[in-house]
């Protein structure tokens, strides 16, 4: 393994075109984004939310669409929820359009600044498909996490860039930082990343503007709604009972889950090519913090992954000599294979649209049915129901609620009946698969069927 932890020599830089062989790649993995991807929790609450700022021309207070207490949560993502509420007006189909959009700008992002930092094609390929496959649940599970991987990747981009040229230009993380935190609460990763960069790499070159950049990020991560409520809004996302619960979005990586095994897998592939190549100081630094918050929750594997991916492409560099076929190779062709790959994600999309609509459907059918009525159900159904205008008792997002309120949901969700029984006492409706724990709570709480909606059932007091 080499060493390259002081270095400020600026690897070979490459002005041509991304490679046709790396456009079939990302071309393929948009294509397996289009055809896979699903809505999943954490995704459709952002919608009503932002369906409810375009209408009021505020942002309201508390979730509107919940009933359980929730006036004291403080809102700074309302950018992210208006952008995707405007994904939605074509549905679920929307969300999922954005996702593979994401998807495709984070992956080609990545592959750009590979390329032009001197990897072979080959080497950008196999990592692309490392990372896409690695990260596969996050990065086919439309959430709200979506929004934050663009930034990150421009982030990476712009960090390591300063590590080998330092210049003023540093300071566009302020702003970055500042747009990420009106998207997303994954922006406190960015900060921790910059933090490593500032510390251990340009404190030593120009002490001053490090710590005048670290001041302003973290003031940038309060350029939002939430403006010095800011950090109260971090602290109850991570302090909320959903990180606790290990059966959900938080749960620790674990070797019986088929995709904490491919995370692994891939993370200690892109890690060996990594260190190959030589890590930096604040590479390393943030590479150890990153392992640790994955171990802790897998959700964070994600940032691990796409953190790996540049450094672990450019330990293979593309040879100084090119054959010259390769090199008089048509510039036409990518971008003739970029809009092959384009049009057939669309044809995939409208595909797959009436399948979206009939969800979306079943979702407005049951809202009709339970109007004016409290309902409570699991995800990510609470979520589709809050899209279409109906009133549920909790859902995502779970940090707006009490800590009380929390745990009575996730009980419910876990199928606990002591535990949910608040959650249920409040409910006017339970809306339930049939058979499952959640219809035998209701059956046990008081209610009794009164019908069948799609896939569901739905639960009314008797």
């Amino acid at each position: 393994m080499t060493s390259n932890l002081d270095t400020r020599q600026q690897p070979s830089v490459s002005t041509q075109s991304v490679p046709a062989l790396v456009v079939v790649f990302l071309g393929s993995a948009a294509v397996v984004a289009g055809s896979l991807s699903v809505v999943g929790t954490d995704a459709l609450w952002l919608p009503a939310m932002g369906d409810r700022i375009l209408q009021d021309g505020a942002i309201p207070r508390g979730i509107p669409f919940a009933a359980a207490p929730s006036a004291d949560w403080i809102n700074t993502t309302a950018l992210g929820q208006v952008i995707l509420s405007g994904a939605y007006t074509l549905g679920s189909l929307g969300v999922v359009a954005a996702n593979v959009v994401a998807v495709t700008a984070t992956l080609s992002a990545l592959a750009l600044t590979a390329g032009r930092r001197g990897a072979a094609p080959m080497a950008t390929s196999l990592t692309v498909l490392t990372v896409a496959l690695g990260a596969a649940a996050p990065l086919l599970i439309a959430r709200a996490q979506l929004l934050s991987l663009v930034p990150f990747v421009l982030l990476l981009a712009l960090l390591r860039r300063e590590h080998h040229r330092p210049s003023r230009a540093i300071w566009w993380t302020v702003p970055l930082l500042a747009l990420w935190s009106n998207l997303h609460g994954a922006v406190l990763v960015g900060v921790a990343v910059t933090g490593c960069y500032l510390c251990l790499s340009r404190l030593r070159v120009t002490p001053a503007t490090a710590i005048a950049v670290g001041l302003a990020s973290v003031v940038a991560t309060c350029l939002n709604p939430g403006l010095w409520s800011a950090p109260s809004y971090y602290l109850g996302v991570l302090g909320g009972e959903a990180t606790t619960d290990e059966s959900g979005m938080w749960g620790p990586v674990t070797l019986t889950n088929p995709f904490d095994v491919v995370l692994v897998i891939a993370a200690v592939a892109l890690g060996v090519s990594a260190l190959r190549k030589g890590l930096t100081l604040w590479e390393l630094a943030a590479t150890v913090g990153l392992v640790v918050a994955t171990g802790l929750a897998a959700r964070n594997g994600i940032w691990l992954l796409l953190f790996l991916a540049v450094p672990a492409a450019t330990a293979f560099a593309r040879r100084r000599s090119q054959p010259p076929t390769t090199a008089r190779l048509s510039q036409s062709l990518p971008i003739a294979l970029a809009l092959a790959f384009l049009l057939i994600v669309s044809v995939v999309l409208a595909l797959r649209a009436p399948g979206f609509r009939a969800a979306d459907g079943e979702a407005s059918r049951i809202a009709a049915a339970t109007s004016g009525q409290v309902v409570l159900t699991v995800e990510p159904l609470a979520e589709s129901l809050a899209a279409v205008g109906a009133t549920v008792w909790a859902s995502n997002p779970l940090d707006a609620f009490a800590q009380h309120d929390q745990a009575t949901y996730l009980a419910f969700l876990r199928g606990d009946a002591a535990g949910a029984r608040d959650a249920l006492e409040s409910a006017d409706v339970v809306v339930a698969v049939p058979g499952s724990a959640q219809a035998r709570l209701a059956l046990g709480s008081g209610f009794s069927r009164s019908g069948t909606i799609g896939s569901y059932t739905v639960f009314r007091r008797a």
